[in-house]
Formats: C-alpha cells, sequence, structure tokens
C-alpha cells in the first residue's frame, strides 16, 4: 500500500462532494484542509483518479501523488498522527522520526 497526496480544488465547491467519493472509495483518508487530503490504499494514481472520475467536474483541478517518509511536514498534531501512525504503510526512508517521536510523547 502507499500514501497518497491528493490535491482537488473546484470553482463550484464541490469539495465536500469529493470528501464523501474519497471515503467511501478508500477509506483509510485524512482531509489536511478544504483542498487537500492524504489517503493510504494499495491502488496506483490512475485507479484513484478513475474511481473519483464522477466527483470530478470538467473545470475542477486534481493532483495526485505518491508520497514518502522522506518529507518536512508543517502539519497540524491531528495530520502529523494520521500520517505517523504505524498503521500507515509507507514506501522509501524514514527521515522524520525525531517528529514521530515528539507527537507520540505530546499524545
Amino acid at each position: 500500500m502507499t500514501v497518497y497526496a491528493v490535491y482537488y480544488a473546484s470553482d463550484e465547491t464541490q469539495a465536500d462532494v469529493f470528501d464523501l467519493a474519497l471515503d467511501e472509495q478508500f477509506g483509510d483518508t485524512y482531509r489536511v484542509s478544504d483542498d487537500f487530503w492524504l489517503i493510504d490504499t494499495a491502488h496506483e494514481s490512475d485507479t484513484i483518479y478513475g474511481a473519483l472520475r464522477d466527483a470530478i467536474r470538467k473545470r475542477d483541478r486534481l493532483f495526485i501523488a505518491e508520497i514518502t517518509r522522506d518529507f518536512f511536514p508543517g502539519l497540524s498534531h491531528s495530520a502529523l498522527s494520521w500520517l505517523l501512525s504505524p498503521r500507515r504503510s509507507w514506501k522509501g526512508r524514514y527521515v522524520a522520526r525525531e517528529v514521530a517521536d515528539r507527537i507520540r510523547a505530546a499524545a
């Protein structure tokens, strides 16, 4: 499985419809902000797009990218807890161990 960053923007305020579609299709999701989600799935990015196609309108903007543990987080405590949960199926090296340790200590 892989963790993906998903950016979605709509001029027609469809983010709640998109959020529902993500949750129904993939379950293990975290909504970071109005237009940004994290999902943990075994699917590839083109499959993610295909599953969400009905929730996306022509003028909407969408970006889906695999992320690794090699990141610098500037997210909320809640978002970081989701990202650094032992349930995540990360690929790649892990460089943010001190961040995870601080989050676990604060919990």
